[in-house]
Order: C-alpha cells, then sequence, then structure tokens
C-alpha cells in the first residue's frame, strides 16, 4: 500500500506534497475548505498550480480530499439535501483543479426516513454529480461508516446497493476506514480472511480505491467512531500485518487519521515497521 496520512492545510496546498514527504509519506489526505463550514473562498490559480507542481516534483502517488462533514447525500429534506449536492459539486470541482483524483466522503444519514429512502437519494445524488461533472477526473469515493446513529453506509450490501445502482461505475470507489468496518460488526481481529471474502462478493476488491488506516478505542462492534493510536486500541495487530499483505491493495493509498494526526503519525509508522512491514 501507499502510505499516506490526514495532513494539516496551514502552510497552504502548495506545501502539502513536501511537508508529507518530510513525514515519510508518500502520499495523503486533506480537506480543501473548514470540514464544519457550507462556504469557502475560491482556490488562488496559482496556489493550484503550485500544488499540481509539487505533486510531481515530490513524486506524490493518488492524493485525496476528505469531502465536508456537513455533507449529507442521503437527507430527506429537499432544501437540505440541495444544499448537500451544491457544496458536493463545489468540493469536487475544488479537487479537479487541484489535481486530485480521488474525493473520499461519507454518504450520509435517514434522519429517520429509513435506510433504503436515504440510499435512493445518495444513488440520485451520485448519479446527478457524474453527469454534471462530466469530463472531469475526480472519482467519488464513499466510505463506509461505523454505523452510529442513523448513518448509512456501515453494511456491505449499503455499499453494493449504491454500487449496483451507478449508471457510470467508472468514476465511483470505495474507501475501507479499518476503525468503522470493526466497529460496523465486521470482525477484522479473529475472521479477517471472511471479511475480505464479503468486501470482495459484495462490492469487490477493485473498486477500493483507498483506505483510512485507524485502530479503534471501543471494544467490537459498539458502533462508536473513534479512532486511536495503530497499536494502542482494541484492533488484534495481526490486522494491520495481513492487511498489507492483500495483493490487490497494494498499488492503493493508506491514510491514516489517527487522533494525535502529524506529530503522532512517526508513532503510527514505527508500529507498522515493527510488524515488518516495508513502507
Amino acid at each position: 500500500m501507499i502510505l499516506g496520512g490526514h495532513l494539516s492545510t496551514k502552510d497552504g496546498f502548495g506545501q502539502l506534497p513536501e511537508n508529507a514527504r518530510k513525514i515519510g509519506f508518500k502520499t495523503y489526505q486533506f480537506f480543501s475548505k473548514n470540514q464544519m463550514q457550507w462556504k469557502a473562498k475560491p482556490i488562488p490559480d496559482q496556489e493550484a498550480e503550485l500544488h499540481r507542481e509539487n505533486i510531481k516534483k515530490f513524486s506524490i502517488q493518488k492524493p485525496a480530499i476528505h469531502a465536508s462533514y456537513l455533507l449529507n447525500l442521503g437527507s430527506p429534506e429537499k432544501d437540505k439535501l440541495e444544499k448537500s449536492y451544491e457544496a458536493f459539486i463545489d468540493e469536487i470541482t475544488r479537487a479537479e483543479k487541484l489535481g486530485i483524483e480521488l474525493l473520499i466522503f461519507h454518504p450520509g444519514a435517514h434522519m429517520g426516513s429509513g435506510e433504503k429512502k436515504a440510499l435512493g437519494n445518495i444513488v440520485e445524488s451520485m448519479n446527478r454529480a457524474i453527469e454534471d461533472t462530466k469530463g472531469l477526473k475526480v472519482n467519488l469515493v464513499v466510505e463506509n461508516t461505523a454505523g452510529q446513529g442513523t448513518v448509512v453506509g456501515y453494511s456491505m450490501d449499503h455499499l453494493s446497493f449504491i454500487r449496483d445502482n451507478i449508471e457510470e461505475r467508472s468514476r465511483i470507489g470505495f474507501c475501507i476506514d479499518t476503525c468503522h468496518i470493526y466497529q460496523a460488526g465486521y470482525d477484522i481481529s479473529n475472521n479477517f480472511e471472511g471479511v475480505i471474502d464479503e468486501i470482495k462478493a459484495k462490492i469487490g476488491l477493485d473498486y477500493i480505491k483507498a483506505l483510512h488506516l485507524n485502530d479503534s478505542k471501543p471494544p467490537f462492534n459498539k458502533h462508536l467512531d473513534r479512532h486511536e493510536m495503530l497499536g494502542k486500541g482494541t484492533i488484534d495487530v495481526s490486522f494491520f500485518r495481513k492487511i498489507f499483505e492483500v495483493e490487490e491493495f497494494r498499488n492503493i493509498p493508506a491514510f491514516l487519521e489517527t487522533p494525535e494526526g502529524e506529530e503522532g503519525y512517526p508513532k503510527d509508522i514505527e508500529f507498522l515497521t515493527s510488524l515488518g512491514i516495508k513502507l
């Protein structure tokens, strides 16, 4: 896998590639705007061009943007759904401008309307977005969830439904968050091969475009989205060795989103290397 982590943009988009390399990463993920605000300033052309140039200069592979947490493409309320859709399109166009081909986003929540309705809204929004951004290279990458509250996307069946109902599948993919999948009831500690087989059967490993590599604070199957430093949580350490051995994941990015952020990433890297993993 291509190891990276979620990075701050405090130094500007153009500095991200070099900052990633200083940590020891070959890739990175970031927010293109404040993740808790709807509106954002336009990206200056010069800043976007510098980012694109430095991706090449520092040999960064498959970087990603994580979309705003405010998006809810499963909302049952028409005005909120449309507001989310407009923000989604903005995320796609910002990614294109910055030279990013992976836009990772949480699918959404049903807010009491039921999972079937929410999944239908998500698929409709994704199909509409692909049509409205025809010609762009950005892939819409759905992240699995832990199943907290009314969120959808925590089960393989949900993700399979999304895949099966997208009209132009060449621009979609999925991101598996290791904390989320564990919290959603998939026992990657004791049944790793079984979980991989289910992903293969219901989604297809070729549709997995990225991983979020996180340990879990809560014990198994609590539907709580609380990340932990690698090797410090409740996921068996053997899982982290096994995930790096999956041949189909060899060329996809794996982004750390552990609690200590950039200051703690060296600890995560040390943990992985202690398992004999070559990064």
